[in-house]
């Protein structure tokens, strides 16, 4: 990693975690093009590590610095097809295996999962962004239904109530523009993966006497959003601080417990050699400034309320203009 590709990734307002340690970033990246063995490799040429062999559509590659990654189809269906045939061991159901993987290759994406990694070295995916770039990974904009996203998790800077809704609160403010910004692809707009936040929610969010302890903010979350399709999963943040409060909604397997924000809304555009992923993180950081910055978020939830009240309809006088005079790199 060199000093200046470092640069290109802004800084965090609040640099240490919840547990006092530098804040940490997982990231997710969904692509197609090469196989799940090939990805593996390459990830394990920049990083090191042991590869571990869970079925043709599961690897990990463990001991590396940061932790375990996993590179996956992103098919549930394909994944338990893959361990019931290593649990069996029989030749025809791997033979069924190997055709399915082949057949899938190109509709089904593959996903790398990274560990959590120090946000000041996020600079070191861009090696491995490249590497697969070259060896003829595809997007989001390769097919009309590749609706395939990037994935920022960053740690939490803090379990409390009032961070969490101020993260919350910055994030709707600036969800229009970072819609904009991040010229989310038709197919993902069109998919259930990215949705927004109703405006019943919006409203009582972004309510001046709306102070939530944990529990209530919990529970209205749960209330209007029992799915982690959203552009910001807020599910693995609350199963992580109440399993129980969330597992009694939400039951699906899919919500991992994390102490993070998964910001799920930017494309993946790995085969277009002008994007990289510190475009997205450079713009989540514009939700970490606001959030940390007290008056400034009071100033813009006041005037987006103002916003959602107007008659104007908001393709006349789009809200995704007006805010940015609050960005803190506009």
């Amino acid at each position: 990693m060199t000093e200046e590709g470092q640069r290109r990734y802004r800084a965090l307002p609040v640099t240490r975690s919840f547990s006092g340690a530098p804040r940490r970033v997982g990231v997710e990246i969904e692509l197609t093009g090469p196989d799940v063995e090939h990805l593996v490799a390459q990830v394990q040429s920049v990083f090191g590590g042991t590869r571990r062999f869970h079925s043709d559509f599961e690897w990990t590659l463990e001991n590396t610095e940061f932790g375990t990654f996993r590179i996956e189809m992103d098919s549930d269906l394909l994944k338990k097809i893959g361990r019931q045939e290593e649990a069996t061991g029989e030749w025809v159901d791997h033979l069924a295996s190997l055709a399915l993987a082949r057949l899938s290759q190109g509709l089904v994406p593959c996903e790398i999962v990274t560990p959590p990694i120090p946000w000041s070295r996020l600079a070191e995916l861009d090696r491995l962004i490249a590497n697969l770039r070259a060896d003829g990974a595809k997007g989001t904009r390769d097919a009309l239904w590749n609706a395939f996203g990037l994935h920022l998790n960053p740690e939490v800077p803090s379990c409390a109530a009032d961070s969490i809704l101020a993260y919350l609160r910055a994030f709707l403010c600036l969800h229009d523009w970072l819609r904009e910004v991040e010229d989310v692809d038709i197919s993902r707009r069109l998919s259930p993966y990215v949705r927004s936040f109703d405006a019943a929610f919006v409203s009582q969010v972004m309510a001046p006497d709306y102070r939530p302890n944990l529990s209530t903010l919990i529970d209205d979350y749960l209330y209007a959003n029992p799915s982690r399709n959203r552009a910001l999963d807020l599910l693995p943040l609350f199963t992580w601080l109440d399993a129980p409060r969330v597992r009694s909604v939400v039951t699906s397997t899919l919500v991992k417990a994390r102490p993070t924000y998964h910001y799920r809304l930017p494309n993946c555009e790995i085969d277009d050699p002008q994007w990289g992923i510190h475009q997205s993180w450079n713009r989540w950081c514009e939700v970490e400034e606001l959030a940390a910055d007290a008056l400034r978020l009071e100033d813009v939830c006041a005037a987006y309320r103002l916003h959602l009240e107007s008659l104007t309809p908001d393709f006349l006088d789009p809200w995704s203009d007006k805010v940015k005079a609050w960005l803190a790199c506009p």
